[in-house]
């Protein structure tokens, strides 16, 4: 009863000074709402576990080695490890990549994202079908042409109930949709959500890959997940998954030496994203903690200031018997409840803000705008933390006040001694307000400091010509039933679309720069002493045509780009970057020199050296990197480049018609460079976006911080302004006075 009636009398002294409860009321709002969107960000990319059925029970299991931590396993392994481990009641697997396709049903093409997947995936995560089924034990073991759909492309066929039985086509091979998955369900990819599920073993048809896939050893796409059975720890659980791995190094030494397994929970993060997760989260913690500390320096103040204007009521209750205890109580009540407005207006800020970043769709691309897959909304555990922070930050405004009302001066109070603002109180309070400007300051130079940051990025060298460049991606496994037909398609290709008025040069690759993934990787060795290891260093590559360098404007240093005669029965030829030739051949000319490939398999004659560039990511750090003719090696996935007289994206549609005309069957996904680079940056872009957020948060802060701060100075100082009135100063000295002081603090 006493706490309620606390309450209630609390409640009453806030309405009735209803602006100063405002000014305070919105100065922990902001910082609540900062507090709350940075520790969802934290639980949506590091707590929160996959929509699935008991999550606990997960385990993601990865291949490790001394030089390589977070590795997948090849098809093989997989098959072992299902078949051997004694600790889950069932596993799957699936590769944590996802192809971009043309999907096909009924005349309605749609550039989609489609998945391969164990059979067991679905039952292993335990979500059921909206319609129909999903894969069950056995679809995997032979090509089985079937699909489940997701719950986004199902309405965008039109939410046909009956589309179970029906066709989509992929890459030209026709599958039969057997369910449909119900909405919320967005897979194990994060932030990518498939259009459309298809058995591991399909994929070899899909995309025309043959038995290669699932027989080469030094392949290993896959991610395994599986279900522990009950009662098995995590560490029974590694310790038989360990013992399947040294069985495993015992058959295939040559793949499997020295190669472990290891487990972590399942997230949606996959685990080598991790540490990039908690920097950025650490950032936007950082932020926050400014931010909070500049709120409750805001509301020190003005809680300070209500129990000046409170000074006689003070007086008396504690000439009654009121004790400090009870004194310093009632206001750590008034903070609280300070603080509980605050963070629910804060949570509902919160809310609207994310509400809105989820209608933002990022450009992927060849895809168009996607919507995000991460659910950022706060849910009970971010409510929970808002809670117990709303507890904290009571207590902690509370405090000081709590003490300064504990002990009123009584003197003072009973000859009536003007409020002055030089006095100890007085500089106090600006004390803090200062404290809350110069921290709101340092949080805007921190957003200062990101901006640039980002427009460094953009400014980057990144070692090519990034203007006018139209890219189109497509892939022949569907219309080339072999190598030799496949490589007079390249052929086809390039003359199609250099015949189209506007496109002056035209290249075929394999990848382009800046992937945002590793992509290919083989192992070099030379005969010198500069290789780590037996096994020689990875190197990443790419495979393009001869006129990719021309084509993307990628200066030549020494030697020459590839030609018509390397041929692919002829000797192999490469051609490296400047980082690489300095690496290997230090002091020499590479010109000439030989490199081992494959654990010195082939053999292949270095024939150019270009200039270094990015390859991976804007921001990474120079790395060795090298070129394969794609004439020596085919490749059905590729990407045509084309450099055009002024803005690429009107000739999108002309070079996507010369291509489905020369070659019928192709279904072209098109962009301009510009957007496959914007996408490279938009991991950055929506960091910054949330920086910017708390930086608008800050300037909100200080400014209302400091009216209050201001307004309830001058409010208490209003028997020495009428003073100094009365002696003869003017409005405009007045005024004067207290600009002056505001501006000193």
């Amino acid at each position: 009863m006493a706490l309620w009636s606390s309450i209630r009398f609390s409640l009453r002294i806030l309405r009735k000074h209803w602006k100063l409860t405002s000014i305070a009321v919105s100065s922990l709002a902001i910082a609540m709402a900062a507090g709350t969107a940075g520790f969802s960000v934290f639980n949506a990319l590091l707590l929160r576990p996959p929509a699935v059925l008991r999550p606990d029970q997960l385990l993601t299991v990865y291949s490790s080695t001394p030089t390589e931590e977070f590795n997948g396993f090849c098809d093989d392994d997989y098959t072992f490890y299902r078949d051997h481990n004694e600790i889950f009641s069932d596993v799957m697997a699936f590769p944590y990549s996802i192809s971009m396709s043309p999907v096909v049903h009924e005349n309605r093409t749609k550039a989609g994202l489609t998945n391969a997947v164990s059979d067991t995936y679905f039952s292993v995560l335990g979500v059921p079908p909206l319609l129909g089924r999903v894969f069950k034990r056995g679809d995997d073991d032979n090509p089985s042409a079937l699909a489940v759909l997701s719950y986004s492309y199902w309405r965008w066929l039109g939410a046909n109930p009956n589309i179970v039985g029906k066709t989509v086509s992929i890459n030209n091979v026709p599958l039969t949709v057997i369910g449909v998955m119900p909405k919320g369900f967005v897979g194990t990819i994060f932030s990518d959500l498939p259009d459309v599920w298809y058995p591991l073993s399909t994929d070899l048809t899909v995309n025309h890959q043959g038995l290669a896939w699932r027989t080469d050893r030094t392949n290993r796409p896959l991610r395994i997940v599986g279900r522990l059975k009950p009662g098995v720890t995590r560490e029974q659980a590694l310790a038989n998954l360990q013992t399947i791995s040294k069985q495993l190094a015992s058959a295939y030494p040559k793949t499997n030496k020295d190669r472990l397994a290891r487990v972590t929970d399942t997230r949606m993060l996959p685990e080598d994203s991790l540490s990039s997760a908690r920097i950025i989260s650490a950032i936007i913690f950082g932020i926050v903690g400014l931010i909070l500390f500049a709120a409750c320096s805001s509301v020190v103040n003005l809680l300070l200031a209500l129990a000046s204007t409170r000074r006689h009521e003070i007086l008396v209750r504690a000439a009654l018997g009121a004790t400090p205890k009870q004194l310093i109580s009632e206001v750590l009540v008034d903070s609280t409840l300070i603080a509980g407005g605050g963070g629910v207006l804060g949570l509902f800020l919160a809310f609207l803000g994310f509400r809105q970043l989820l209608q933002f769709k990022p450009y992927f691309p060849g895809l168009g705008s996607l919507p995000l897959t991460i659910d950022f909304l706060p849910d009970m555990t971010v409510m929970a933390a808002t809670g117990a922070l709303v507890f904290v930050v009571g207590l902690a405004t509370g405090f000081v006040p709590g003490l300064y009302s504990s002990t009123p001066n009584l003197a003072a109070a009973l000859s009536g001694e003007i409020a002055v603002g030089g006095t100890r109180k007085g500089r106090i309070r600006n004390l803090l307000v200062a404290v809350q400007v110069a921290v709101c300051t340092l949080v805007f130079i921190g957003v200062g400091l990101c901006f640039r940051s980002l427009e460094n990025l953009r400014n980057v060298n990144l070692g090519f010509t990034h203007r006018n460049i139209a890219i189109l991606t497509t892939d022949l496994q569907a219309v080339a039933s072999s190598e030799d037909q496949g490589r007079k398609l390249y052929a086809r290709i390039r003359e199609a679309a250099s015949q189209i008025y506007g496109v002056e040069s035209v290249s075929i690759a394999g990848d382009v720069p800046v992937s945002q993934s590793e992509g290919n990787v083989e192992q070099v060795r030379v005969a010198n002493s500069l290789t780590q290891g037996e096994a020689g260093e990875r190197i990443a590559f790419a495979m393009v045509d001869e006129n990719f360098f021309s084509t993307l404007g990628i200066p030549l240093l020494a030697g020459r780009v590839f030609a018509s005669a390397d041929t692919p029965k002829g000797p192999e030829t490469i051609v490296v970057n400047h980082l690489m030739g300095e690496k290997f051949w230090p002091g020499e000319s590479p010109i000439g020199k030989t490199a081992q490939i494959e654990n010195g398999h082939r053999v292949a004659t270095v024939v150019g050296v270009v200039a270094d560039g990015k390859y991976v990511d804007i921001d990474e750090a120079p790395r060795p990197f090298m070129y394969f003719d794609l004439n020596q090696h085919y490749q059905p996935g590729l990407y045509l480049l084309a450099r055009t007289k002024g803005s690429p994206r009107q000739w999108l549609a002309p070079l996507s018609d010369a291509l489905t005309k020369a070659v019928p069957g192709l279904y072209p996904l098109t962009l301009t460079i510009d957007d496959w680079l914007n996408f490279a940056l938009f991991v950055p872009r929506i960091t910054l976006f949330c920086i910017a957020g708390f930086g608008s948060s800050a300037f909100m802060l200080a400014t209302v911080g400091l009216y209050g701060a201001v307004f309830y100075s001058v409010s208490e100082r209003k028997k020495e302004l009428g003073i100094r009135a009365a002696l003869g100063a003017s409005p405009q000295d007045l005024r004067n006075m207290i600009l002056r002081q505001t501006g000193i603090v």
